[in-house]
C-alpha cells in the first residue's frame, strides 16, 4: 500500500520566497497613501517583518523550533482599521502573491488570507 504523503504550503512555496513576499507586501502597503501611516508607526521594522515571516510560514504549515507567540487582535485593535484599511491590504496581498506565485499556491495562501481579513472585520474593524 503506498501513501501520499501531503506538502504543506510552506513547504510548496518555501521560506525565501515566503519572504520575499512579505517584504514586497509591506514595501507596498507602507507606501499606499490610504495606509501607509499604520506602517510608519512601526519602531523596528526588520524585527517586524521577520516576525511577520513567521506568522506566515506556521499558517502555512512551517514548524519552527521556537515558534513565537501571535496576538493579531490584540496587535492591531489599537490601530482602528476600517473595513476600507482591511481591502487595501487585501488588495495588495492578492496582488503580490499573484505576481510572485505559481497560481496555484497564490489561490491557496490568498485564502488564508481573505480568512485573516475576515477576523480582522469581526474583531478589530471599527467602523
Amino acid at each position: 500500500m503506498s501513501y501520499r504523503r501531503l506538502v504543506p504550503l510552506s513547504e510548496r512555496i518555501g521560506r525565501e520566497a515566503i519572504e520575499a513576499v512579505v517584504r514586497t507586501l509591506y514595501d507596498r502597503l507602507a507606501a499606499d497613501p490610504a495606509i501607509g501611516h499604520h506602517f510608519a508607526r512601526i519602531e523596528d521594522h526588520e524585527a517586524h517583518l521577520r516576525r511577520v515571516c513567521d506568522f506566515w510560514f506556521l499558517s502555512l504549515g512551517g514548524r519552527l523550533e521556537r515558534p513565537p507567540q501571535f496576538d493579531m487582535v490584540g496587535r492591531h485593535r489599537p490601530l482602528r482599521l476600517s473595513d476600507a484599511d482591511v481591502d487595501v491590504w487585501l488588495g495588495h496581498f492578492r496582488a503580490v502573491t499573484a505576481e510572485q506565485l505559481e497560481a496555484g499556491a497564490a489561490r491557496e495562501w490568498q485564502r488564508l488570507a481573505d480568512g485573516i481579513a475576515a477576523r480582522l472585520r469581526a474583531e478589530v474593524v471599527t467602523d
